[in-house]
């Protein structure tokens, strides 16, 4: 009965239409115009980058989970190279970032269906209405309930919705390029102003990252998959690009498709409200505009449930690491084999951010920056856990250092000090359990110390040679000793400390 082998696990197709599903949330709805705007003909090119990059994060994410095939294995990666306290600035990153994005997809199916009843009940001047906030509510409470009982239930709903949610937009593809297909909207006369930079602009503030994020679905429920070893890096690849040729191909059709006469002062100037449907609707194809709305309910919606599970076992494997509580947190349910009150408490903060956000758009490029520095844990912990591949880890890392450069200064900002706050929050919780003051700043100040140095100077040249300064250092074998050395002894110290409260009570 303690087997785990009687608890169902989920085949290489199921896994990777889980994170298939997940990329074909909101961002679909809304970054073919977000990304037309910011790169114009560059948007292609945007595209390919974008996948390339977080292709070559799920590699590396892949290459940990071979080793360590564990739930929530995406936050845990850096706490199993390292130790619980240097990974705790990822962790909480990876699952912040996971956490609130699924509040964005409730939001984003609010936002649609308010443009299509063409009402301000549930969102006026671009901002949820009080009533607006409770529909969205009420489609996290039906995520919770697809959740509640396990990854049986969830993939099996979960493989009809992805055939439903790969196919709305092929069909909208196909809709745009019959219906019209202006072949001058490429040569457009403004198009010059556009560039490589644009493109790598775009990848964050047009959503594209945001977009593709869910690759990493296959790596929190690493421990449910069936020969993880081979399914998982298989299903990032696969998922990573089925879904690069249907967003390119969105594109494409979307570009083609807008009226020329609206893009007088050039792609900059469109500016769609719930832009596929405002399109099909000035094409007069309003069949197309009813599978829109309806659409608008299935892909955010497919993943937003699936981001709340991966978020609850994300949080759950903070508490197996010991960073968060884990009398109160890691207890798996017998029969469905998730931890129901990490579920709740992933649930119960969502409600919270969702019902403090205005829109989709206000939180997504923020959101965009905690997966970016959840992303650097896993070349950092891959290059530990393989040395051999500390080469390929260096050039990811400086990559996605590259990458933070262009946040805007105020979310940088927000990220900064809320990651600070927490580590300070964290580690005087670790010196009430009597690790020494050196050691915690040995294993936390490293990287907190790197995001801060960034944010104060963006020159690419400067942070490419930090990032590399920086990754050799905690890649090194003498760091990773040190990092598993106070691992060991800070569990000793948790187990005579919770011996001694033991003999108290």
């Amino acid at each position: 009965m303690g087997s785990s082998c009687k608890h169902a696990k989920i085949s290489l197709f199921s896994a990777t239409a889980l994170s298939a599903t997940a990329m074909v949330g909101s961002g679909w709805l809304f970054s073919a115009q977000l990304n037309a705007k910011i790169a114009g003909n560059y948007s292609f090119l945007a595209w390919v980058l974008a996948a390339l990059l977080v292709m070559a994060v799920g590699l590396c994410l892949a290459q940990v989970a071979s080793i360590y095939p564990v739930r929530g294995a995406t936050a845990r990666s850096s706490a199993l190279s390292h130790n619980g306290i240097f990974g705790m600035p990822f962790a909480f990153a990876n699952w912040f970032g996971l956490m609130v994005t699924i509040g964005t997809e409730a939001q984003a199916t609010t936002q649609y269906l308010a443009a299509a009843i063409k009402s301000d009940f549930l969102i006026a001047d671009n901002v949820l209405t009080f009533y607006g906030k409770l529909f969205a509510l009420s489609i996290l409470v039906i995520y919770l309930f697809i959740n509640y009982f396990g990854i049986k239930l969830l993939a099996k709903i979960n493989n009809t919705v992805t055939v439903i949610k790969i196919l709305s937009p092929i069909f909208t593809i196909v809709i745009f390029l019959i219906m019209r297909f202006d072949t001058s909207n490429f040569s457009l006369p403004t198009n010059t102003q556009y560039g490589v930079g644009s493109a790598i602009t775009a990848i964050i503030s047009a959503g594209l990252i945001y977009s593709y994020n869910g690759f990493q679905l296959a790596v929190a429920f690493a421990s449910e998959i069936e020969n993880p070893k081979r399914n998982i890096p298989l299903s990032i690849v696969l998922s990573i690009v089925i879904v690069m040729f249907v967003y390119m191909l969105l594109q494409l059709s979307f570009m083609g498709a807008v009226p020329h006469d609206m893009l007088a002062s050039g792609w900059s100037s469109l500016n769609f409200h719930s832009p596929l449907i405002n399109l099909a609707m000035l094409l007069g194809v309003n069949f197309l505009a009813m599978i829109l709305i309806a659409d608008s309910v299935v892909s955010p919606s497919g993943t937003g449930y699936s981001y709340l599970g991966g978020a609850s076992r994300m949080f759950y494997a903070m508490a197996k690491e010991g960073q968060m509580p884990r009398k109160t947190i890691g207890k798996l349910h017998p029969e469905y084999n998730l931890c129901r009150r990490s579920l709740l408490i992933n649930f119960t903060l969502t409600a919270i951010f969702l019902w403090n956000s205005d829109s989709w758009a206000s939180l997504m490029v923020i959101v965009t920056g905690y997966h970016l520095i959840g992303y650097m844990a896993a070349p950092i912990s891959m290059g530990a856990i393989k040395p051999n591949t500390r080469l390929f880890g260096l050039i990811i890392f400086c990559i996605l250092g590259v990458m933070m450069s262009t946040l805007p200064a105020s979310d940088f900002l927000k990220m900064n000090l809320s990651i600070s706050i927490l580590m300070i929050i964290y580690g005087s919780i670790q010196i009430a359990r009597r690790m020494k003051v050196t050691t915690l700043l040995v294993l936390s100040t490293p990287f907190l110390t790197y995001l801060w140095l960034i944010y104060f100077y963006q020159n690419i040249y400067y942070i490419i040679f930090l990032s590399a300064l920086f990754y050799a250092l905690i890649t090194h074998k003498e760091y990773v000793k040190l990092c598993k050395d106070t691992q060991l002894i800070s569990d000793d110290a948790a187990d005579i400390t919770a011996n001694a409260e033991a003999q108290r009570a």
